[in-house]
């Protein structure tokens, strides 16, 4: 019942088109409207019968009343049986769901009404009631799209599907029918791509699509190998990925099936005439290829191998090879054949032609070599392709005499040295060696020495004498017989101290080596390398060269990078070769494996001077060019110095400061610096050259003493005069041989000191200042002071600054002693001139002064006369002269005469000697007798 309420519904829909129709116009509505499915092909075919040529066609999915066309068509009518068809391709196969057609003819100005409804049934109507999926073993090209539809069982549910494994969005297109679209699909694998529709428990159903190329055959090119049939062979293209059986490409060459065709990747199809022309289609469900190829039978001859390949007469330089022919038909064919022959190392080619060739006589084999021979021919004319070789053949060739030998002698010293040879190589030495022979002759000597070496040796030493040079010839041996000797003089030994050496840097592992051709060279050149510093039986290498050439590129596998090697040319005439030139070289330079050696710090002051040895040789690995020194830092190198002679081997670091230093040296090359030397050094403080100088100094400074004393002794009489002039001893008059003591000045009569009293003291002059004897006990020790003396008590006057601060403690009202007047300042001692006797006066309570004057009076007695009080009071006053001087001396005449004695008021000592009758002596010290010439 719910299955035939939408046809009643598309039913009453085209009864509405119909009344529709009526009511716009008059067209006839198309009859006899029929539909037709073609299921693999997914195409609706419509026929129906009208007048009109242009339609309205709507195609509906039944159930859901989807619209799946609306599109007006123009369509003619048969008009053998005047009925319009038309097809629809349909993108989803027409099993998955019913699909229902309406139509309606159309002009420019009305319409009919809807035919009938039509529909085709699907898959999905209850009488099908199990799932199914559409479509299925579908075979499709790569890139194509598709839609898949899984309907589901009665009563199941519907989950998803999957494409490749992967889960594809699903749309619903019925009550039981899901769909999915696939766009650009991958090509499958062996067995096609599944797609697989599941409920939520188990898989429903599925089905296989199988995705793939049409065929891409190419070059097809027919042949002949027996100069009548065809042999037709083609490229297969790319891969179909088509594997069933039924969808596999089928081959046709000429409208006749090539069932041997698929083999490999070259695909062949023979055939028995040759036809000339050739056509080769193939073709699967996806696609057809056609391939042509046009050729004449002469044109395409490609000739079978040769067979039954033999040597029938093999020598030591050539051999015959004959072979035969399994197409009675190549006898009649001119041909070209290729041999080929590959012998130790060597591979060589041969072509001989000729009217069906079968044998040839190889020429310029090697003696004793055994060689592996094949054998191809083609066609001479209309050459197409070398045909097929045959099996490879082996010959051994018979032995010969060996070849000369390549000999040279190395000179190690002026009287030794060694002859050397080069091995031979197989293809020389033309069999096995037995020995090798050699023979020498010196020069004072008309015979030959000959000697034999086993055939692993290639030198033989030689000593010569100071007679004249010697002459070697070395030859070779094997069973065939004995090379023909090669002879040569020993060469002159030179040093590189004897001659001018260049420098030769190599360049791609060799050198180049050029030199001034000499017109003495009659037999060419010799070109010598050795390593440099070798001793003993060092590996020499040589290379002859032609008298015209004068230049050689020196490459060898011996030839080592960072070597240094010595290269020699000698000029090879009728007597002894003549060195030429001489090179030390690198091939190429590297950096020196090796620092410098025995590197030393030593301190000069506050220079540090650096010292090392030369890298040895052997280490150095190119050509040192220079050193460069380093301070090492905490974190980096400082480049303080780059010595560029590599002669030099010492460098001076200057104006350092004390502390510790670390100095790097490293050599360099062109290629680089090595790893560098270390040394350490402290600068202290240099104490050696310290007491040098201090030496130098003090014997500087003597000798100047010396000359200066040389140069007073010289000139003593002027010094003396100069700067010690004689000084006469003073004469004074009287006796002054009375025992020392204290001078006792008693009041003269013929002078008067008055006191004149100031109470407004300058403090800045300078005083007389009483000073009681006792004070001055220190400074007069040799004194004898008289304590039983009734005369009164001496003064001792000092001048002295004195302050106003004592004026007023040392102010006395006594009778006039003066034993307070010690630092006062309220007396001033003044000269007020010298006086007659009668004329003297005594200041009351004052001291009387007593110059060292003589009077001018005479030797009168003094007429003094003294207060007991004032005598008193004198007791501590009084002046002390230089002498015991006694005032009341009975001779008056001794007096006079003391008075004006050069005698200091401030002093205590005497400036003139104790008695009259010692008379001063000059110091006898070293200086004066020095000036004097004493002894």
């Amino acid at each position: 019942m719910q299955v035939w309420l939408p046809l009643a519904l598309l039913l009453s829909l085209g009864v509405t088109h119909s009344l529709g129709q009526n009511a716009v116009g008059e067209l006839p509505v198309p009859r006899g409207l029929m539909l037709q499915a073609d299921l693999p092909a997914q195409t609706l075919f419509l026929t129906w019968e009208s007048d009109s040529s242009l339609f309205d066609i709507e195609i509906f999915h039944t159930e859901l009343m989807n619209v799946v066309l609306n599109e007006t068509v123009a369509v003619q009518s048969n008009p053998a049986t005047g009925q319009h068809g038309w097809s629809w391709h349909s993108p989803l196969p027409l099993e998955c769901t019913s699909h229902s057609v309406l139509i309606r003819a159309r002009n420019q100005q009305s319409v009919s009404q809807w035919s009938p409804l039509q529909t085709i049934p699907g898959s999905d109507i209850p009488e099908k009631s199990g799932p199914q999926m559409f479509p299925q073993d579908k075979l499709v090209a790569v890139g194509s799209n598709m839609t898949f539809c899984c309907i589901v069982g009665e009563r199941q549910d519907f989950s998803k599907i999957l494409y490749k494994g992967q889960e594809m969005s699903a749309t619903r297109l019925s009550r039981r029918t899901y769909a999915i679209t696939v766009t650009n699909q991958p090509p499958s694998g062996n067995t096609g791509t599944n797609v697989v529709c599941s409920s939520q428990m188990q898989i429903l159903t599925g089905a296989v699509v199988f995705v793939g190329y049409p065929p891409g055959d190419e070059g097809l090119v027919c042949e002949n190998r027996d100069l009548a049939s065809a042999e037709c062979s083609w490229k297969k293209g790319r891969d179909t990925h088509l594997r069933k059986k039924l969808s596999r490409t089928n081959y046709t060459l000429n409208g006749r099936d090539c069932l041997e065709a698929n083999e490999g990747k070259i695909f062949r199809c023979n055939w028995t005439m040759w036809e000339g022309n050739w056509t080769l289609v193939a073709r699967n469900p996806l696609g057809t290829v056609q391939l042509t190829d046009f050729a004449r039978l002469t044109d395409r001859v490609h000739l079978l191998a040769p067979v039954n390949v033999t040597a029938v007469d093999i020598k030591a330089w050539n051999a015959t090879l004959q072979w035969s022919w399994s197409i009675a038909a190549y006898k009649k064919l001119n041909m070209i054949c290729q041999l080929q022959l590959i012998g130790h190392e060597h591979v060589i080619t041969r072509n001989y032609s000729g009217m069906g060739l079968s044998f040839v006589v190889l020429e310029g084999l090697w003696p004793d070599i055994e060689y592996t021979v094949s054998v191809r021919c083609g066609s001479l004319h209309s050459f197409w392709k070398w045909g097929d070789e045959s099996t490879p053949y082996r010959i051994h060739t018979k032995m010969d005499r060996p070849e000369s030998l390549d000999v040279w002698i190395w000179m190690d010293s002026e009287n030794t040295g060694h002859v050397l040879w080069k091995p031979l190589s197989v293809s020389e030495s033309h069999g096995a060696l037995d020995e090798y022979e050699v023979s020498y002759s010196k020069a004072e000597e008309d015979r030959w020495t000959t000697v034999s070496r086993p055939r692993e040796d290639f030198s033989y030493p030689i000593t010569l004498n100071n007679s004249g040079d010697i002459t070697v010839a070395v030859a070779a041996r094997n069973p065939a017989g004995l090379s023909q000797p090669s002879t040569v003089t020993a060469p002159v030994y030179r040093t590189d101290s004897q001659l001018s050496v260049s420098e030769l840097l190599g360049t791609d592992g060799g050198f180049d080596v050029s030199w001034q051709l000499d017109a003495n060279a009659s037999r060419g050149y010799v070109v010598e390398w050795v390593p440099s510093g070798c001793s003993g039986l060092c590996p020499v290498h040589w290379e002859k060269v032609p008298e015209s050439n004068g230049s050689i590129r020196v490459q060898s596998v011996s030839l080592e990078a960072g070597v240094r090697y010595t290269i020699s040319v000698y000029v090879l005439s009728a007597g002894a070769p003549v060195l030429l030139q001489r090179w030390h070289g690198y091939t190429q330079e590297m950096i020196p494996s090796q620092s410098v050696g025995d590197l030393s710090a030593n301190q000069l002051g506050s220079d540090v001077l650096l010292s090392w040895k030369a890298i040895a040789m052997e280490q150095q690995r190119g050509f040192i060019r220079g050193y460069t020194i380093y301070l090492a830092n905490a974190a980096s190198l400082e480049l303080i110095g780059n010595v560029s002679n590599p002669e030099v081997k010492s460098y001076r670091v200057r104006g350092l400061s004390l502390g510790s230093y670390k100095f790097i040296v490293k050599a360099y090359t062109s290629a680089g610096e090595d790893t560098g030397s270390t040394v350490a050094i402290k600068l202290e403080m240099d104490t050696d050259m310290l007491v040098v100088g201090i030496l130098v100094s003090l014997g500087a400074m003597f000798c100047c003493l010396i000359l200066i004393s040389i140069f007073c002794y010289k000139k003593r009489e002027w010094v003396k005069k100069a700067f010690y002039p004689e000084i006469p001893g003073p004469k004074v008059p009287g006796d002054w041989s009375s025992p020392q003591g204290p001078l006792d000045v008693k009041p003269s009569p013929h002078s008067l000191v008055h006191i004149v009293e100031s109470p407004e003291w300058d403090f800045r002059k300078k005083g007389l200042v009483p000073v009681p004897e006792e004070e001055e006990e220190s400074e007069n020790e040799n004194v004898e002071v008289d304590t039983d003396s009734d005369e009164p008590a001496l003064l001792r006057y000092y001048n002295q600054v004195v302050g106003d601060r004592s004026h007023s403690n040392h102010v006395s009202d006594s009778s006039g002693s003066s034993t307070t007047s010690v630092g006062s300042t309220q007396t001033e001692i003044t000269y007020t001139g010298i006086q007659s006797p009668t004329s003297s006066q005594v200041t009351n309570g004052a001291g009387g002064y007593r110059p060292q004057m003589q009077s001018a009076a005479g030797p009168a007695e003094p007429q003094l006369g003294f207060d007991p009080d004032f005598q008193e009071e004198s007791m501590n006053m009084g002046y002390k002269p230089q002498c015991s001087w006694q005032l009341d001396f009975p001779d008056a005449e001794n007096f006079s005469g003391s008075l004006g004695s050069p005698t200091s008021v401030t002093s205590s000592q005497f400036l003139i000697p104790e008695s009259s009758e010692e008379k001063p002596q000059p110091s006898n010290t070293w200086f004066h007798n020095l000036l004097s010439g004493k002894s």
